[in-house]
Formats: structure tokens, C-alpha cells, sequence
């Protein structure tokens, strides 16, 4: 098989000449290596071709009467900067070379041009816009997997600081209960850096020992532990960030480490002392109030003051309940098309999601719509087997208080008002929890919550 040839499809290669007979040589030696040829003998009418069909590659002279090269080449890549260009010519210059691949020339092949420097030259052309492709549809899907979906206040807000943020270099804090999205936060700030090329490395401070954090944040000289990687969690991150998630779970001694690198950007890695000069954007998250973790010994204050240069609150789901639809949407996409299956939801279905409590927040609505996609039943989702997949029944039992103590005699009460303000509100409207809503004054949202807590029936729709 040739070159250019890949399961019978022969791709286009256009070679824009001015000298027939060289543009027909040009033509037999590309068809001799798979490749299908069109030639044209002014860059004009190469120009002119190109807005009505994209070959795979152009072979453009640098010499041409009217239009030279040089002229073609910049138009063609205001067009389009991916169409890989070959320049050709019989007085090659460097200054013209230079010019050439300046201005986005893949290569430049002198006349007369051998058989073996053409295949070469333009299988070469075709790889590299193969791999371009490639990471266009990658970088795609990676903007798509970590997008912040919603339009809530509360979420632009964050949005806005990450954008503020993310061109610099300074650190950035980001905090919020779990499963809000701290990971997805820091992934956009350095998407949005101008690191992005770089690496991203991940590091959950919870999830090691401490005391063997250290040795894996910072890396070891091998022989100094049994075992022991010689490559630390910042070494991978150099040029680009590191996200230290849960960073209230590392040890003191690692704290006192990462405060000197923070202040002074290179590592002494146990075993050896020879320092190593790094640079690393450090990007830190926690659930946990790092004020009480420092009023109680648990985390360094001059390390907090280093971390917190830029502070990013990632709102609760409850706090941003107007997102919840659009979230539904976005994650049944993903997993309708990662199980090859088609479900739906009932127009009543997010009502039920808005009256939920969601206390795993983000994380727990995206594993919801994955258990509806396997385990569904029914399409569309009705409500009642939504309820069912969001574990209606294994949830905290309405709260009754316990009437042998003050407090809890009190919360009875209480519940026992509430319980009877409710039920006589969906009467008045006939059952419709929106009707009921507007007559206690109060979100339909948070209705749902109330309903739900005391279980009381009531219409799913309205």
C-alpha cells in the first residue's frame, strides 16, 4: 500500500504550479504514491477551489506570475491554519524558506523534487494534521467532561473569579462541601492558564498516609526508602499545576515543606542535597474550616495566608437549585451515550430533583442519572421510579424529636405545626404543590423539602 493510501481512499493533494509540464509531473508522481492530484496554474484559481472543497494537501509554488507563493500561502492560512502546505521552488533561498515556514509552511522542497523527498515530505504533512485532529477532538472532549454547567447567580460568580484567576500565577484556594465540584473548579483554572499545555497532576492529601506524604508530594532519591519513587507528585506537575485536594489532611511536616517551596520554588528530596528548581502552579482545595483547623493546631497559618492569595467558595447544589435541570440534562447526555442507551425523564421529574436535599451534592446528582440510565425501566422516567432510584426509602426518617427532653418536645411540636400548615395549604389547592407554595409564601423547592421530611402525599406534577 502507498503512502497516501489507506483502504482505497486516495487523498486530494492539489499542486498550485505555473509550468504545465512540471505541475504534470508533479500530478503522475503523487498518483504513482496513492494520492490523488488536481493541479492549477495560478494561486487564484487554487484559491477559488479551496472555498468549494478542503483537499487533505496543497503543493504551492513560490514562484508564480500575478500571485506569488508567499501571497497564496497567507491567504490559505486566514482560511484555513490546520491545511498542511508544502512550498516548492527551483531558486529555493533560506530567506524564502523562513518566510515560508513563518507563515505556516509545513515544508519547503527544492525543484527538481525527488520521489522518495515528496512521499516523505507529505506523508509527514498528513500525520502531523492527523495528529492536530486528534488533539482538537481531545482537547474537546476534555473542555466538554470538565465543564461547569448551569446558569445560576452563584455559579457565574465563580466562573468570573476563575477567569480572573486563572491567567496568572498566583495560588488559589478553592473550598466547598464535598462533591460540589472543587476538582472541576481547579481543572478550568488551569485550562484557562497559560499552562494548559502542560501537566495537571492531582494529589489527595487525604488519600496518603502522612507519613508517607512527604516522600510522595516531594519525591525521594531511590535507596532512601524501601520502594521509594524517585519522582514526586511536583516534579510531575512542573510547568504546569498541582492540585492538592483535601489539602487539610497533610501532615505538619509536609505543611512546613510546602510552605518553603511556596516561598522558595525549589525541592531537596530526602537522600539527596542537591535542590531542584521547579515551576509549579499550586492550586489547593478542603471541605473542612482550615480557621478552626489552625485555632486547633492542625494546619499552619502562614501556610493558609500562602494558599489563600485567591479564594473560590463552589456552591452547594441546594444552593443552586435552578442548575439542577440543566446538570440532569448534561449528565443523562453523557451516560445515554457512554451505555449506548436512550432514556428520558418525565416533565414532573425536576421537581422531584429540586426536592431532594442533596447532601453529596453535584457528585450525588451525577451518580443518580447514571443509576437511571442502567437500571431504568421505564422511558420516559415517571416520578415515582425516580424516587425509588434516588433511595426515597434508605434516606434519615422524618425528624419526631424526642418528647422526654425540652428540645425535643419543642421540635415536635414544631414539626407537628409545620406537618399541619402544609397538608392544610395542598388542600386549599387541591393537592398542587406550586398552589400550596404561593399560599405559605415560601419556594416550591423548599416545599418539597418540607413534604418530603414529614412524607406527605401530594400531586408530583404542579
Amino acid at each position: 500500500m502507498s503512502n497516501g493510501e489507506v483502504k482505497g481512499f486516495r487523498p486530494l493533494v492539489y499542486v498550485v504550479d505555473d509550468e504545465p509540464l512540471l505541475a504534470k509531473l508533479l500530478c503522475a508522481m503523487l498518483g504513482r504514491a496513492g494520492f490523488e492530484a488536481r493541479a492549477y496554474a495560478t494561486g487564484l484559481s487554487a484559491i477559488e477551489a479551496l472555498a468549494q472543497e478542503r483537499p487533505q494537501a496543497v503543493m504551492l509554488d513560490l514562484m508564480m506570475p500575478e500571485m506569488n507563493g508567499i501571497e497564496v500561502l497567507r491567504r490559505i492560512r486566514g482560511n484555513d491554519p490546520d491545511l498542511p502546505v508544502l512550498m516548492m521552488s527551483a531558486l529555493g533561498t533560506i530567506g524564502a524558506a523562513v518566510d515560508a515556514l513563518k507563515l505556516g509552511a509545513f515544508d519547503f522542497l527544492e525543484k527538481p523534487i525527488d520521489q522518495c523527498r515528496l512521499e516523505a515530505a507529505l506523508a509527514a504533512s498528513l500525520e502531523r494534521a492527523r495528529l492536530r485532529r486528534q488533539v482538537c477532538v481531545l482537547q474537546g472532549e476534555l473542555a466538554e467532561r470538565f465543564r461547569m454547567v448551569g446558569d445560576s447567580e452563584s455559579l457565574q460568580q465563580v466562573r468570573d473569579l476563575v477567569s480572573r484567576a486563572a491567567p496568572t500565577t498566583v495560588a488559589v484556594l478553592i473550598t466547598g462541601e464535598t462533591g460540589v465540584g472543587k476538582g472541576l473548579v481547579a481543572r478550568a483554572v488551569h485550562l484557562q492558564s497559560l499552562r494548559a499545555a502542560e501537566p495537571f497532576v492531582s494529589f489527595n492529601c487525604a488519600a496518603i498516609p502522612k507519613e508517607l506524604l512527604e516522600g510522595e508530594l516531594f519525591g525521594e532519591e531511590r535507596g532512601a526508602a524501601t520502594g521509594a519513587a524517585s519522582k514526586g507528585k511536583l516534579q510531575e506537575a512542573d510547568k504546569g499545576t498541582l492540585f492538592l485536594d483535601e489539602v487539610a489532611d497533610m501532615g505538619l511536616a509536609a505543611q512546613i515543606k510546602l510552605l518553603r517551596f511556596l516561598e522558595h520554588p525549589e525541592v531537596e528530596r530526602p537522600g539527596s542535597n542537591k535542590p531542584v528548581l521547579m515551576d509549579v502552579r499550586v492550586v489547593a482545595a478542603t471541605n473542612k474550616n482550615l480557621a478552626a483547623c489552625i485555632r486547633d493546631g492542625s494546619f499552619r497559618e502562614d501556610l493558609f495566608h500562602r494558599l489563600n492569595v485567591v479564594t473560590i467558595k463552589v456552591p452547594a447544589l441546594r444552593e443552586r437549585l435552578e442548575d439542577i435541570e440543566l446538570l440532569t440534562t448534561f449528565f443523562l447526555d453523557r451516560f445515554c451515550r457512554q451505555y449506548n442507551r436512550l432514556v428520558s425523564l418525565a416533565p414532573e421529574c425536576p421537581s422531584v430533583l429540586c426536592g431532594h436535599e442533596w447532601p453529596g451534592n453535584v457528585r450525588e446528582l451525577r451518580n443518580l442519572v447514571e443509576r437511571v440510565v442502567v437500571l431504568a425501566r421505564t422511558n420516559p422516567v415517571e416520578p415515582e421510579e425516580l424516587q425509588s432510584l434516588l433511595g426515597h426509602d434508605l434516606e434519615t426518617a422524618p425528624i419526631r424529636g424526642d418528647s422526654s427532653h425540652p428540645d425535643g418536645a419543642l421540635r415536635t411540636a414544631l414539626d407537628r405545626t409545620e406537618r399541619e400548615m402544609v397538608e392544610q395549604a395542598l388542600a386549599a389547592g387541591h393537592g398542587k404543590v406550586s398552589a400550596a407554595a404561593r399560599a405559605l409564601g415560601i419556594e416550591r423547592a423548599s416545599l418539597y423539602r418540607i413534604i418530603k421530611r414529614h412524607g406527605i402525599p401530594h400531586q408530583t406534577a404542579g
